[in-house]
């Protein structure tokens, strides 16, 4: 990749991030626990003690980073890994401006009901090998645009897709629905009509974001260091940087 398409996706995760952490900052419950979480919130501090939420992540990130690291110059071969695991890929002309219709992202997309998911349907039954349907519900599945997949956008997708693949909290349709809102439209009155299990399960969905690109921020400063040392080695010998 470019060094110019490398600083767009760098800008692009780094507006992303601090938009994220705006939203974190505007979530002010109290306590809520879920399957994996317990969270305690007060106006002054936020201490989360996790449980399976960090060991499921922990061992995640594993997998998929060697799974990421075996495609690097592939990413292509993401899209089948994917498929091959039960979730629908799809490419589709302007696929961007397609989703953006509904308020979704080219990418990953979790379950979608009513309207949503009879209009993503609809389109994709006419643009893709997928069956016709009017239902008013989808699966999981992967829309992309009908071109080379970049790498960096993928890992960012690929890791949320994984997320939600094992399970972790704040991937349900709810949830969901309520981060696309807020993250679309900051508005901090929003929140007050929200009951504290919708607050932290919104916190959450947009950990999982940012880890995810967190992730991808990581694994190509690892990749950009390991090149440098081989540059090294092949110039002088010295892998020290």
């Amino acid at each position: 990749m470019s060094r110019l398409l490398k600083r767009i996706f760098k800008y692009f995760f780094e507006k992303r991030q601090k938009k994220l952490n705006r939203l974190q900052e505007n979530l002010t419950p109290k306590t809520y626990v879920n399957s994996t979480t317990k969270t305690h919130i007060s106006s002054a501090s936020t201490l989360r003690l996790t449980t399976e939420t960090e060991k499921n992540k922990e061992k995640m990130d594993f997998c998929v980073k060697n799974i990421i690291l075996q495609n690097l110059d592939s990413p292509e071969n993401l899209l089948v890994y994917i498929s091959q695991h039960g979730t629908g890929v799809y490419k589709i002309p302007f696929a961007d401006k397609i989703l953006g219709a509904i308020g979704e992202e080219e990418g990953f997309i979790t379950p979608l009901k009513g309207l949503k998911a009879l209009y993503l349907n609809f389109i994709l039954g006419l643009l893709s090998d997928k069956a016709f349907s009017c239902s008013l519900d989808t699966d999981e599945m992967f829309v992309l645009r009908d071109l080379p997949v970049n790498i960096y956008y993928m890992i960012h997708q690929f890791h949320k897709w994984y997320g939600y693949k094992v399970e972790l909290p704040g991937y349900d349709p709810e949830t969901q629905e309520n981060f696309k809102n807020a993250f679309k439209d900051l508005k901090e009155e929003d929140f007050s009509e929200m009951s504290v299990g919708e607050i932290i399960a919104l916190k959450e969905a947009i950990a999982r974001d940012a880890e995810a690109i967190d992730f991808v921020i990581k694994l190509a400063r690892e990749k950009s260091g390991a090149k440098k040392a081989l540059d090294k080695i092949k110039n002088d010998g010295s892998a020290e940087i």
